[in-house]
C-alpha cells in the first residue's frame, strides 16, 4: 500500500562539510526525515529525525527590521561579514546592500585572506574533483584529516573511487599525509610525514628544492625541517613519479600569522607548479569548508572584481589585504555598525574584534537557534541555506550545485531579510 504521507527528496546536496555531496536521497515520512541514503556517519544523525513540518516562527518583526535599517542608514562606516554558509543568491543581495550603504563586505573567515592573496599573486594549478577521481594516482593530504572532517572525500573523490584512468581504485593510488600528528587519515595512508607547525614553511621549500634538484646540505635540511633527509627524498620521489598527483590542503594550512600563512600557500603553489612536467600533472585543491565559502568568494569577485573583503565606501570597489578587511576594521575600532549574515564562529576572529563587537551596534541575520541571535543588538531570524532554502552553492573546485529546501519553518531567507533592509533604507533616503 502506498504511504500518502511519504515523500522523497532526490537528489539532495549536503552542506554540512566541504565535500558538498550532491547524491544524497532523503525519505520524509509524516513530516520527519526517516532515511538519508548515501549520507556519511557525520551527517546522518543530523538529518534523520529532523522535522520538516511547517513552523510558525515569524511574529511581528517589523520593529526589528525598522531598527536594523535605521542602524545601517545612520552608520558612516558599516561592515557586512559572514556569508560563508549562505547561498550564492544571498551573497549577491548582500553585495547590493553593501554597495547602497557604502559598506565593507567580507565573506568567510579571516583565514581565507592569506589563501586568496597567495592565489592572486602566484596563481594555482587546479582541477575539478571529478578529474582527480578519474586520474590521480598520487594523493597528498596536507594539514587535514578528511577521514574525520570530510568522511566521503576519501571514498567519493580522492582515494577509493574507481575512475576512468584509475580502474584499481585504492590499490592504484599512493596516499601521503603531511601533518603535525598521526591522524585517522595518516593511519590509512601509505606514507606519513610528521612536521612541527613551526617548520612547515621550511619543509615546503625543502621539498620544492629537492624536486628541482637543488643541492642542499643534509645537516641543514634536518635542522630546518626536523625530518630525516631520506624520508623527504622518498616523498619527493613519489611525487615526481606520479602520472597525476593531487595535493589537498585543509583549513589548518592557513593557521598562524597572516604573512606566514600566505607564504605557506605560495610555497605549495610553487611546489605543485614545479611537479608538472611533460609526462605528469599535479594539481592543488582545498578541502573546502562547511557551507558555501568558495561560492561566496566567487560571487563577490564576480560582482566587484575583488575578494574576499571589499570596501564599497568610495563608490568603487577597493581591496587591500588587511586594510579593507571587515573584521580587522572592527578590531581597530573603525566600524560603527556590523551586519553579520549567517551563523559564524566568532572564535576565529581576533580578540580585539570580539571585544569591539560588545560595544558596537550589530545586527544578526541567521538561524534563530544560533548563539549570536541572543547577543546581537538586533536579531532577524532567517532560514538555513541547505535545509530551508532553494538556491545554489559552489564547491571548492568551482562546480556549482543546486540546494533544495526540505523543511519549512515559516522563516524568510537571509536574502529576503537583506532585500527588506535595502528597501527600507532606500525608502527613507
Amino acid at each position: 500500500m502506498c504511504n500518502m504521507n511519504m515523500s522523497r527528496v532526490d537528489p539532495f546536496t549536503c552542506t554540512f562539510c566541504g565535500c558538498l555531496c550532491d547524491d544524497l536521497a532523503l525519505t520524509i515520512d509524516g513530516g520527519t526525515i526517516v532515511e538519508a541514503r548515501n549520507a556519511c556517519d557525520l551527517v546522518r544523525p543530523r538529518l534523520v529525525g529532523l522535522s520538516t513540518a511547517r513552523g510558525n516562527e515569524v511574529g511581528d518583526d517589523e520593529p526589528a527590521l525598522a531598527r536594523a535599517a535605521a542602524l545601517l542608514r545612520a552608520a558612516r562606516a558599516p561592515v557586512i561579514v559572514g556569508l560563508g554558509k549562505s547561498s550564492n543568491e544571498t551573497v549577491g543581495k548582500a553585495v547590493a546592500l553593501a554597495d547602497r550603504i557604502g559598506a565593507v563586505v567580507q565573506v568567510g573567515g579571516p583565514a581565507s585572506g592569506p589563501r586568496i592573496t597567495a592565489f592572486q599573486r602566484g596563481g594555482l594549478v587546479s582541477a575539478t574533483l571529478g578529474e582527480v577521481k578519474n586520474r590521480a594516482d598520487v594523493v597528498v593530504f596536507w594539514a587535514t584529516d578528511p577521514v574525520v572532517t570530510h568522511p566521503r572525500h576519501w571514498e567519493r573523490y580522492s582515494v577509493e573511487p574507481v575512475g576512468r584512468f584509475t580502474p584499481e581504485g585504492r590499490a592504484g593510488r599512493t596516499v601521503v599525509v603531511i601533518d603535525r600528528e598521526r591522524t585517522a587519515t595518516a593511519e590509512k595512508a601509505d606514507v606519513f610525514l610528521q612536521v612541527d607547525p613551526q617548520n612547515e614553511l621550511e619543509l615546503l621549500w625543502v621539498l620544492r628544492g629537492l624536486a628541482r634538484g637543488i643541492p642542499m646540505k643534509e645537516s641543514r635540511i634536518e635542522h630546518a625541517t626536523g625530518c630525516g633527509v631520506s624520508d623527504l627524498k622518498n616523498v619527493v620521489e613519489l611525487l615526481k613519479l606520479a602520472r597525476y598527483g593531487a595535493w589537498f590542503g585543509g583549513p589548518f594550512a592557513g593557521r598562524g600569522p597572516v604573512a606566514q600563512a600566505e607564504a605557506r600557500h605560495q610555497a605549495v603553489a610553487g611546489l605543485v607548479r614545479d611537479l608538472n612536467s611533460p609526462t605528469s600533472r599535479f594539481v592543488a585543491i582545498g578541502m573546502g569548508e562547511a557551507g558555501n565559502a568558495h561560492g561566496a568568494e566567487a560571487v563577490l569577485a564576480w560582482q566587484t572584481g575583488l575578494t574576499p573583503s571589499v570596501d564599497l565606501g568610495a563608490g568603487v570597489p577597493e581591496a587591500l589585504p588587511g586594510a579593507t578587511s571587515g573584521v580587522e576594521r572592527l578590531a581597530r575600532g573603525e566600524a560603527d555598525c556590523v551586519l553579520v549574515v549567517g551563523d559564524v564562529t566568532l572564535d576565529d576572529w581576533p580578540d580585539a574584534a570580539r571585544a569591539r563587537l560588545t560595544s558596537t551596534p550589530w545586527i544578526f541575520v541567521g538561524p534563530p537557534e544560533s548563539p549570536l541571535a541572543a547577543s546581537a543588538t538586533v536579531a532577524l531570524a532567517a532560514a538555513t541555506a541547505g535545509l530551508d532554502e532553494d538556491g545554489t552553492v559552489t564547491r571548492v573546485d568551482g562546480v556549482s550545485l543546486p540546494i533544495r529546501a526540505v523543511r519549512d519553518r515559516g522563516l524568510p531567507t537571509e536574502g529576503d531579510r537583506l532585500v527588506a533592509l535595502l528597501s527600507r533604507i532606500e525608502a527613507s533616503l
